[in-house]
């Protein structure tokens, strides 16, 4: 479908100042998706409070220049899909990993950005397993049922004592 450069221009604003204030960036490239894959896709991202874009690569490049993220230009070849979050970057890469068994090995990450840095890839199995706030604390209150508080007391004792040495 052709777009007037009115809708191109719209489109880059809009790209841009999602991307600016995103906290999280997933840039991957893919090959044999399906249309209907990328919209369940697409559905099963925003259910988790993040966004994703399939663009072309100079209306993206044009969305990020002159931002902190203008470097993501080099890792740009080929078809690729944009996942943004204002959240983490670890729900991201559930679905693309965990989710989607089927279309992981047509996935390839070219780079994660977390707070407008780049992050090595190395870390991507890593992030996948990071939790987020809430079950942080769901995992914080199940030890602390579990463990007695006579126990987790004598364990604050022992690393008092620790620090204090």
């Amino acid at each position: 479908m052709l777009l007037k450069f009115k809708d191109k221009k719209r489109i880059v604003c809009k790209l841009n100042n999602d991307l600016i204030n995103c906290i999280s960036i997933v840039l991957v490239s893919f090959k044999n998706i399906s249309c209907n894959y990328l919209n369940n896709l697409r559905k099963e991202i925003y259910n988790n409070n993040s966004y994703m874009t399939v663009l072309r690569n100079n209306l993206f490049k044009l969305s990020i220049k002159n931002t902190s993220i203008n470097f993501l230009s080099k890792f740009i070849k080929g078809p690729s899909i944009i996942f943004y979050s204002c959240k983490d970057i670890s729900n991201i890469l559930k679905i693309l990993y965990y989710n989607n068994n089927n279309y992981k090995d047509n996935f390839f990450i070219r780079s994660l950005v977390y707070k407008g840095k780049c992050i090595s890839l190395r870390l991507k199995d890593k992030l996948i397993n990071l939790n987020n706030f809430k079950k942080s604390i769901y995992y914080f209150c199940f030890y602390i049922k579990n463990i007695t508080i006579l126990k987790f007391l004598n364990i604050l004792l022992k690393l008092k004592n620790l620090l204090s040495n």
